[in-house]
């Protein structure tokens, strides 16, 4: 046999001899114990603390939101995905909430090619003017109308209540005499369930309306809003001494799709502002703008609003009657 001939089987040999030596050496004894990897591995990353931890781990603490978000169409949309992995919460702190809402949800819903029509997506060139998401909506029940109180309550019971503790304010027939109260025949009842339990709880606050507010258990607010949405709104459209309805009319176009073309909102979570007294709207949106009344939503939309702009509005709103009209009928 030639020498070269001899050398190379030489070298392959000891090459195959320390291969079969790093095999035993390297390879773990359970391996293919149940497949092509460690057997002791199953037991290893059973004993780990998994890193994310479903929705259902956040429902002990959240149950509120946990319930909105499991019932609307964010549902798909794990809690870890928009707030990081659990894993150490809540021993280890707080789980994050996002800051830039509009970066994050962008994400998914930025108008693209390639995306589905099925999935909602907006041109952010043209949508919401640079604002958060979150000022028009709720992470855990994005729909606009995907969280509304839910009413049921008396309405013999309310007139009762209305009479004893509200109608000094809000008028015999929740019509009210004082320009700066609010009307409230014929408002959404979810609605008024809404603000009442936000004056209960703290989370909207009134010199006048948080005590009365406190005093109310939770059927006798259910009562009020049933009795006072089952009323007929016979409030005359006012008049406003200031502001220019014209110019309100032009300004409220970035009130419709909340309250309406004429200030009838189609979604009873929100307020109806049409025929309410011009004073009470200055004051209220003038409220919204200082932080006074919170409200992510309004707070977003009348930051940029001057005094003027709130009279004009006040003024074109007040203009309007306050059952609803036929689309474009609207009082000028």
């Amino acid at each position: 046999m030639p020498k070269h001939i001899a050398r190379l089987l030489l070298l392959l040999a000891l090459f195959f001899a320390a291969a079969l030596a790093a095999k035993w050496y390297f390879t773990a004894d359970s391996f293919y114990q149940f497949g092509h990897y460690r057997g002791q591995s199953v037991t290893e990353i059973a004993a780990q603390e998994p890193v994310y931890q479903t929705g259902r781990y956040c429902e002990t603490c959240h149950e509120e939101r946990h319930a909105q978000w499991s019932a609307n169409n964010h549902k798909s949309v794990s809690c870890e995905i928009c707030h990081g992995a659990a894993q150490g919460h809540p021993e280890n702190g707080k789980l994050p909430i996002p800051a830039d809402t509009r970066k994050l949800c962008t994400l998914c819903h930025e108008r693209m090619p390639g995306r589905p029509a099925t999935q909602p997506q907006v041109d952010l060139a043209q949508h919401s003017s640079g604002q958060q998401c979150i000022v028009c909506h709720n992470p855990h029940a994005p729909k606009l109308a995907g969280v509304v109180a839910k009413v049921a309550g008396d309405a013999a019971a309310g007139a009762r209540t209305h009479a004893a503790r509200c109608a000094s304010c809000h008028g015999k027939d929740g019509i009210s005499p004082n320009d700066t109260w609010p009307n409230l025949a014929g408002q959404h009842a979810a609605y008024l369930v809404g603000i009442l339990a936000a004056y209960k709880s703290g989370a909207q606050t009134d010199v006048m309306m948080s005590p009365v507010a406190q005093t109310l258990n939770d059927a006798e607010i259910q009562n009020l809003a049933t009795y006072y949405a089952g009323l007929r709104c016979e409030a005359a459209p006012r008049k406003a001494r200031v502001g220019d309805a014209v110019a309100g009319k032009a300004l409220s176009q970035n009130c419709a799709a909340c309250h309406g073309d004429a200030g009838i909102g189609s979604n009873p979570a929100w307020p109806n502002i049409a025929g309410q007294a011009p004073e009470y709207l200055v004051n209220a949106l003038k409220a919204f703008r200082a932080g006074l009344r919170k409200d992510p939503m309004m707070g977003g939309v009348v930051r940029g609003l001057s005094d003027t702009d709130i009279a004009n509005l006040a003024a074109y709103f007040a203009a309007q009657k306050c059952e609803p009209v036929a689309k474009g009928k609207g009082t000028p």
